[in-house]
């Protein structure tokens, strides 16, 4: 059985005292792939060096939420992106995070931040991967706005409405280990259409149990939404796997 971890964020401080154990049960587990997104330049530089040459980790550099309305930290994102392009196989995750901006001043300059980087992606031609709290209605709008394609929605818990607008434009729904646990995931995943979901771990968060998280999770994911679709475990592992390496534009056997 293949597995994909469509996010996650191995570089982690969480996971410096047991990293290379923790890939190993990922490998057990079945998982052919992870994507990372350490969350601005100096995380960036260290899953670089850690995962420099490693055959089963890929890099997505975004945005901690916190510095989505810094329009210097996404600038400088931007040109750390561009000077790395060909070691990456996506942006993000950037997006929105009403959460974290409560006035109207800041969640503006999330929206421009959010739009300049998305931009770059499509400039890149890479996917975009978004994180969005609090603002789901708003994100999508936004994307469809500067018409991106390649849409990557990390840990979705949209509505019906929500799935509806995003599986019209092709974007990918990715369902965070914490279905189990989740009404609003749970129903993501019941409702998304199979060719367009992602599974994720988004560890060291979002674990089945509240505990830390680790891609090998990503069994019980399967073990929970095939059964709620009615399907063997290793048909839907085979179809979100084939979903993420078409997501990330990977190659791989």
């Amino acid at each position: 059985m293949r597995l994909f971890d469509a996010h996650c964020h191995l570089e982690d401080e969480l996971f410096d005292n047991d990293r290379h154990e923790v890939i190993i049960r990922a490998r057990k587990a079945g998982i052919i792939g992870m994507v990372t997104s350490p969350l601005g330049i100096k995380m960036a530089l260290k899953a670089i060096d850690i995962f420099r040459g490693n055959d089963l980790v890929y890099i997505s550099p975004g945005l901690d939420s916190r510095n989505f309305s810094d329009e210097k930290a996404a600038e400088e994102l931007a040109n750390f992106i561009r000077s790395v392009k060909d070691g990456i196989v996506a942006v993000g995750e950037i997006g929105l995070d009403y959460k974290c901006a409560r006035s109207e001043a800041e969640r503006e300059k999330q929206k421009e931040n959010f739009k300049f980087l998305a931009k770059l992606a499509d400039e890149l031609n890479k996917p975009v991967v978004i994180h969005s709290r609090w603002a789901q209605r708003h994100v999508l709008r936004i994307l469809d706005e500067i018409y991106a394609t390649d849409v990557i929605l990390h840990a979705f818990s949209g509505n019906e409405d929500d799935v509806r607008f995003a599986a019209e434009r092709e974007w990918f729904i990715s369902i965070s280990t914490n279905v189990i646990r989740s009404y609003p995931v749970r129903k993501a995943a019941e409702i998304s259409p199979l060719d367009l979901i992602l599974l994720e771990s988004d560890s060291p968060a979002l674990s089945p149990d509240g505990g830390r998280n680790e891609p090998a999770n990503i069994l019980v994911s399967i073990a929970e939404i095939s059964s709620m679709r009615n399907l063997k475990p290793e048909e839907l592992a085979e179809i979100t796997t084939e979903n993420a390496l078409r997501a990330y534009k990977i190659s791989k056997k």
